[in-house]
């Protein structure tokens, strides 16, 4: 397939623009000027550069006090920033002069992210979008907008280490009740768009509280900004149960233990139940979901939070495990192009927000655990949505939205 665009003449095309292109890649096309009589004179004004960057809008409301009004509307604040910005070389032999075909080859940067539009439910928006651009001195700027996938990475399954970690249970968040130990691990913390992730489940309770369910949930968290305006948006991906065991049951109330429950065995215990994968749950990712990423104006992350959840007025103790989502391995160099739904889910509330760790070192392999009992706002999962052909999305107004940007910049 290929995009064109044309203006005063000159026609610039790009081969493969409709289709997502993998980071890596070598792309080309050509320049074309038809007319002889004024293609020296257009190509002396030419420049032809790839394009990659961030491209935010922060929705935020105004106070009014400037106006001397009351409450105030809505207002927005945009900002972009390059991630990419080459030149790329036209081949200016003879022959391409009189021919009036200007050929160009060029490489796409291994390190690139993938493009990624998401809408919030407020008007804001985050993107990163790259295109081909011709800059000419007389006529319009022509543009082609291309799909990238970042390269997939090369390393092997990056695990989260499982340490069983004994965690105080309390009554009314002060008098002691025993403790859980337990622990998780994420079989790669590393997981591409499409494929699976399966969390292991380890625990033994030794205190008095009835645990009445342990979950696992996968949460995402896409924040950007814009001349210190701020969005923030929260939510749950997938969500599941692990199976309940005996050893998830209450201990006896003076808190006796046998000669085998010893903490030494009960560490061995929880380890290995962990090792075995004997309580598991699997989390596929869904096509839809952009990718992990960490720049100046945007940041997505994505953690899995299991919870061991007790009556009410006890301690509900948490685990974090950070979870990188990037391109699954199998990525060809060119694959079908494809519409990326929006919003990738529904928000959280304020109280779901989680500790992050530094922002420069987004993505850890150790689990945390988080002692706290607050309630957690249990949300639907987001089931993967349908592709669309490339008829379909170029009749389809967040398609071009995504492709073209909410305005021109």
């Amino acid at each position: 397939t290929m995009g064109n665009s044309s203006s005063n003449n000159v026609f610039l095309s790009v081969n493969d623009s409709r289709t997502c292109i993998a980071a890596g890649s070598t792309i080309s096309g050509e320049i074309r000027c038809p007319d002889h009589s004024v293609s020296n004179d257009i190509f002396s004004g030419v420049t032809l550069h790839f394009i990659g960057k961030e491209d935010v809008e922060v929705q935020y409301t105004d106070s009014g006090q400037c106006s001397g009004t009351r409450g105030g509307g809505a207002k927005y604040k945009a900002a972009t920033r390059d991630i990419v910005r080459t030149i790329i070389p036209l081949d200016t032999s003879r022959n391409s002069l009189e021919a009036g075909r200007y050929p160009f080859q060029f490489h796409i940067p291994d390190q690139l992210p993938s493009s990624m539009y998401y809408k919030d439910g407020n008007g804001g928006y985050c993107s990163i979008r790259y295109k081909v651009k011709l800059h000419l001195m007389r006529g319009t700027d022509q543009e082609i907008a291309l799909e990238i996938m970042a390269k997939p990475p090369i390393t092997s399954p990056i695990p989260s280490v499982a340490d069983p970690t004994p965690t105080r249970i309390a009554f009314l968040y002060c008098i002691p009740q025993g403790s859980l130990i337990w622990a998780a691990s994420a079989e790669n913390t590393r997981v591409g768009v499409g494929e699976s992730v399966t969390i292991n489940l380890g625990m033994k309770n030794e205190s008095v509280a009835k645990l009445e369910r342990v979950t696992a949930k996968l949460k995402q968290t896409i924040e950007w900004h814009s001349s210190g305006h701020q969005s923030t948006n929260k939510s749950v991906i997938r969500s599941s149960s692990f199976d309940k065991t005996d050893s998830m049951g209450p201990c006896n109330k003076d808190g006796n233990m046998s000669q085998a429950a010893q903490p030494l065995t009960v560490y061995e215990e929880v380890l290995n139940t962990v090792q075995e994968g004997n309580n598991q749950v699997t989390f596929p990712i869904p096509d839809y979901v952009p990718q992990s990423y960490t720049g100046r104006l945007i940041k997505i992350r994505y953690h899995i939070s299991i919870t061991a959840k007790t009556p009410s007025c006890f301690t509900s103790p948490k685990i974090h495990i950070p979870i990188e989502i990037v391109s699954p391995r199998n990525t060809p160099p060119i694959v079908t192009a494809r519409v990326i739904p929006l919003p990738s889910a529904p928000s959280l509330s304020s109280d779901e927000y989680f500790g992050a760790s530094d922002a420069s070192v987004p993505y850890l392999a150790n689990a945390s655990v988080n002692e706290g009992g607050g309630e957690e706002i249990v949300l639907d999962s987001i089931e993967s949505k349908p592709l669309m052909t490339m008829e379909e999305t170029q009749n389809n107004a967040v398609f071009r939205e995504f492709v073209y940007g909410p305005n021109t910049r």
